[in-house]
């Protein structure tokens, strides 16, 4: 079951999947504008469905609460080309700037942020074989030198 929840606390539309947290959209207030700055999902929710879903109740609810929408996140500038009936929802001084068709065709979920780690290869079998891993110096982490000099954005490194 999907749940959209506006949390106004926090500035965002947050989607709920089955009580999971699956993503959101920030926003911020500017008078009578919602600006909308990006969206992120985790990535095992990564669907079309899903952000058509959260985003088509966004501009609903704008609409409902008769706002003007600044679409600043990429997914809802899309999402907003491929439905001309909510243009009129962006102020018109603004329509030229931020509803323009890019020469080349994205999709929404082109332009969402994801959370989360893709699946990895496990490395179980390297460490079976026993290789040894290797570290930023192309050196076997063994024979590493470690000096005192050695340092970490001005400071000394953990352990050394």
């Amino acid at each position: 079951m999907r749940v959209i929840e506006n949390n106004q606390e926090l500035r965002r539309y947050q989607l709920y999947e089955r009580g999971d947290l699956a993503g959101f959209v920030q926003y911020s207030m500017r008078g009578e504008e919602l600006w909308l700055h990006y969206t992120q999902l985790k990535r095992r929710y990564k669907s079309e469905e899903i952000i058509e879903y959260l985003l088509l109740h966004i501009l609903e609810d704008v609409r409902r609460r008769r706002l003007a929408i600044m679409p600043f996140c990429p997914a809802m500038r899309i999402f907003m080309l491929e439905r001309p009936e909510y243009s009129c929802l962006v102020p018109e001084l603004w329509q030229d700037r931020l509803l323009v068709r890019s020469t080349v065709p994205h999709l929404p979920m082109d332009r969402v942020r994801y959370t989360g780690s893709p699946k990895r290869r496990s490395t179980a079998k390297h460490h079976a074989e026993g290789t040894r891993a290797v570290v930023w110096s192309g050196l076997p982490a063994q024979t590493q030198p470690r000096t005192q000099s050695a340092l970490c954005n001005g400071a000394p490194l953990p352990g050394i």
